[in-house]
């Protein structure tokens, strides 16, 4: 079963779901970091938060990251935060888009 036929099923389509938002917001976080020059460690110690934290956000293993959280992490990266609700396309409309 290709994943257009999986994607048909209501709580596969939820689980991916969360999983494609996780992955996109864990990469764009890795790679914001990355621009400045910083390890987990460096972003870490200027959030007071431990490396670890750090990891499993960019890793999507953090289960729990609020919006206060993703806010002062996109601070202490000299961004802010966005939210937009676009209309869902046929286009993956499963998966969420980070810019």
């Amino acid at each position: 079963m290709d994943l257009k036929e999986k994607l048909k099923d209501p709580e596969f389509r939820r689980l991916y779901e969360l999983e494609c938002a996780k992955v996109a917001l864990a990469q764009k976080i890795a790679e914001l970091r990355e621009e400045k020059h910083l390890r987990q460690v460096d972003l870490a110690k200027k959030l007071g938060v431990s490396q670890q934290f750090i990891s499993q956000i960019e890793t999507g293993e953090e289960k729990n990251l609020t919006i206060e959280t993703i806010i002062k992490i996109a601070k202490s990266l000299g961004r802010g935060v966005t939210i937009s609700f676009p209309k869902l396309t046929n286009r993956h409309p499963s998966c969420l888009e980070v810019t």
